[in-house]
């Protein structure tokens, strides 16, 4: 589709606006009736098992911590101990009613979750898919297989609680960051909320996936209440519910996101309390009326009530698949117990209160009910919960036995050295919606750097069906700077479009979308608006490939440029990439010309790590020589730009053109100056630093970082370690000054380095 104008007026009529009614506890059918409509004794009996499943694995770490668990008597357990006993119903009734493929995230209270998830998951696999699981139970067949498979997934869920390499993070993750990616589960999140943008982007993936075989899925997040008032989380609802995703002006996909948010409200967020205290509104499903017109057909639930839940997510799934997604769902449960073990609860909360809902616990009532209906015996029932603990004892005992990581592999899942170097079917095909941009050069075949960004862009989403385009303003303005102007007609609003004001949710939605097959290349506007997006940058896009044992990885590309030297001021005009180089996990990339910048980003998008890509605005009309053929520029290969036996010059970014007329200027004065331009920060390219130091024994570290605490002292310090005996004078810094950027001409010429000064610092260490 192509661009979109609002041709509608201004009507000031007086009225009223109404908000649609929320239902709350609607479920009336109960066991005998549910059976009626279909469901049999073993679906029945899966819930159930689901639940004691989950409840076993928590009572065991509460015995763990109290030395009551007799299997585990020798072992010492360190680590979380957030119990989510009291909320099996939630996670057994949703995953109760998930294909395999469909997908969750969950929070640091995900035990439960990720039991559930690969427990009916396990339930529905064939054969063929249990020993693709499993291949070492080759052997087995029928029940045994299944159950053995089962053991398994328990097994690994323990020792990943337990730190151990065979758990599904190879214990790099631990508990609070559980995930298996073979059941589409996402993982748990130890960010108050921070699995809800990355379950949207999940969403937005399978809303325009193109592979038929990854059709129909859906995501399921859960969070808790004290979640709902996070800033995260509100954006992730906004987006969700963004009329572009449905309106045919806008989009030929006129789909909803495939997307359920469930609300785990347990009624604490640690320990405040969400009912009258930390909230403004009786029930948290009031939240949606916020963001959608129909509510996104929220609802509240008996969240203590497995089948209750079920119907809740049959339904869901039923309103999903008809394109009228996305829907919110909160389910009213409680958990027994604190935040943690360390927390005795009895600042802010009665016995009184707790005895109450233990009455409605929704493991005793929903056994007492399947007896009371005469689907099961009491012995029956016993036997189940009789296999459920003996497994969990043989799986615990396995766990512990199992073996520890290797220190010497502590980092080794920082990064991954995969890529996209070839494009699988049926995204290696061009689906142009309009006509293709077009990139001028000059008669001397030069172009500008920000041509040449467009141009790496456009050429990677062509050669690529799973590469897309989001941020503030991108699609029918072409981006502030109009870098990206007619990149929607080309591609169409499913892969070009705009975002909310929402630097947060942009980059979380892009790690959902990385995570579930698409490579998002998103646009912070600033570089000073990263600090908005930096819990999604920092503790999400960066870890996720390390946290599950290189279980999955992260391909995204944030965009984001930097305004200083034009005037703007405090917030517009901060230099931030030292701040991002200190985070492991990400790849920093900052390019000083066209031609590196064009090879750089294409590498950026193949790259299956996430990269930070910094752009300089006042780079954007500088020109160079761009081949028009493909071309890549490896990362953490720096660029030597003159050559010289004096003194060292390194730089990046803007900085690096300043650096080249301090070193004619020092040429005209008999300095032969050699300058290095780094390229990327993160991986640096150490050797072509120490080889330029060896030589000419003295250097000067420039950037328009702040000078304190900048990627410049990493330089200095590393060339300290292993060139000392070759330097004839200090190594020196030279930044920004440690302020904060002014607006007024002079002062910021006084802020920012100069050649001046960089001519006189290589004077001095001279």
């Amino acid at each position: 589709m192509g661009n979109f104008i609002n041709e509608r007026g201004p009507n000031f009529k007086a009225g009223k606006i109404e908000l649609n009614a929320i239902p709350q506890y609607q479920y009336n059918k109960g066991i005998k009736k549910e059976m009626k409509a279909g469901m049999k004794k073993e679906d029945l009996e899966e819930v159930y098992e689901s639940m004691l499943v989950i409840r076993e694995f928590e009572e065991m770490i509460l015995k763990l911590k109290n030395g009551a668990y007799e299997i585990l008597s020798d072992y010492e357990y360190r680590g979380p101990t957030h119990l989510s006993i009291g909320q099996e119903a939630t996670a057994a009734g949703v995953c109760s009613v998930l294909n395999i493929t469909d997908e969750i995230t969950s929070t640091h209270r995900g035990h439960g979750d990720s039991i559930a998830k690969g427990f009916h998951a396990i339930r529905r696999m064939t054969e063929a898919q249990l020993k693709e699981r499993c291949p070492e139970f080759a052997g087995l067949s029928g029940e045994a297989l299944r159950e053995a498979v089962m053991e398994d997934h328990i097994f690994r869920t323990i020792a990943e609680l337990f730190g151990k390499e065979a758990g599904y993070g190879k214990g790099r993750g631990g508990g609070m960051h559980i995930a298996d990616f073979r059941v589409g589960h996402l993982g748990a999140n130890a960010i108050v909320g921070g699995g809800v943008p990355i379950a949207t982007g999940a969403a937005m993936t399978n809303r325009i996936n193109i592979d038929p075989a990854e059709k129909g899925k859906v995501v399921v997040t859960f969070a808790g209440d004290g979640a709902y008032s996070n800033g995260v989380v509100l954006e992730s609802l906004n987006w969700a519910a963004m009329g572009q995703f449905k309106d045919p002006e806008l989009s030929s996909i006129n789909f909803g996101l495939p997307i359920i948010y469930c609300i785990v409200n347990n009624h604490y967020g640690m320990t405040g309390r969400a009912d009258r205290e930390v909230n403004g509104v009786s029930t948290l499903a009031r939240r949606a009326a916020g963001f959608a017109d129909n509510n996104m057909h929220a609802e509240v639930v008996n969240g203590m009530d497995p089948l209750a839940v079920r119907d809740a997510i049959t339904r869901a799934k039923e309103i999903i698949a008809k394109g009228e997604g996305p829907v919110l769902l909160e389910l009213d449960t409680y958990r027994y117990y604190g935040h943690s073990l360390s927390d005795p609860r009895t600042e802010y909360r009665s016995k009184q209160e707790e005895a109450l809902w233990k009455e409605v616990d929704p493991v005793d009532c929903f056994r007492k009910n399947l007896i009371a209906e005469g689907v099961f015996t009491d012995e029956e029932l016993k036997a189940i919960e009789e296999k459920v603990a003996e497994r969990n004892r043989k799986a615990a005992r396995r766990a512990a036995d199992s073996d520890d990581p290797v220190p010497e592999d502590v980092i080794k899942y920082m990064y991954t050295d995969s890529t996209s170097a070839t494009v699988p079917a049926p995204y290696n095909q061009l689906m142009a919606k309009g006509p293709r941009p077009t990139f001028k050069r000059d008669a001397e075949s030069r172009m500008t750097y920000k041509a040449a960004i467009e141009e790496a862009l456009v050429e990677e989403m062509e050669r690529d069906a799973r590469v897309v385009c989001y941020g503030e303003d991108v699609a029918d303005y072409g981006n502030a700077f109009k870098l990206t102007k007619g990149m929607l007609e080309y591609f169409g609003r499913a892969r070009v479009f705009n975002s909310p004001i929402s630097e947060a949710a942009i980059i979380g939605t892009a790690v959902g979308m990385a995570m579930t097959g698409y490579r998002p290349v998103v646009e912070l506007m600033y570089m000073d608006f990263a600090l908005m997006a930096s819990d999604q940058i920092s503790n999400q896009a960066a870890k996720w490939h390390y946290m599950t044992g290189a279980s999955t990885t992260v391909p995204m590309v944030v965009r984001c440029s930097v305004g200083g030297g034009k005037g703007y001021g405090g917030q517009h005009s901060q230099s931030l990439e030292s701040m991002f180089a200190h985070i492991p996990g990400t790849y920093v990339v900052y390019p000083s010309n066209a031609y590196d910048a064009k090879g750089l980003l294409k590498t950026a998008i193949r790259d299956d790590n996430p990269v930070v890509f910094v752009e300089g605005q006042l780079l954007y009309n500088e020109k160079d020589v761009v081949p028009e053929e493909d071309y890549t520029i490896p990362f953490g290969v720096a660029n030597t730009i003159a050559e010289g036996s004096d003194v060292t010059f390194i730089a990046w970014g803007p900085a690096v053109l300043d650096a080249k007329k301090a070193v004619a200027a020092l040429a005209e004065e008999g300095v032969s100056a050699e300058l290095i331009d780094l390229r990327t920060l993160v991986p640096c390219d150490y050797e072509a630093i120490y080889a330029s130091v060896r030589k000419t024994g003295k250097c000067v570290v420039v950037s328009q970082c702040v000078d304190i605490g900048s990627f410049t002292g990493e330089i200095v310090s590393k060339i300290m370690e292993n060139c000392f005996d070759d330097l004839d004078a200090p190594v020196l810094k030279l930044g920004a000054k440690n302020g904060i950027a002014p607006q007024a001409h002079c002062l910021e010429k006084a802020f920012l380095p100069t050649v001046e000064e960089m001519v006189a610092a290589a004077k001095k260490v001279l």
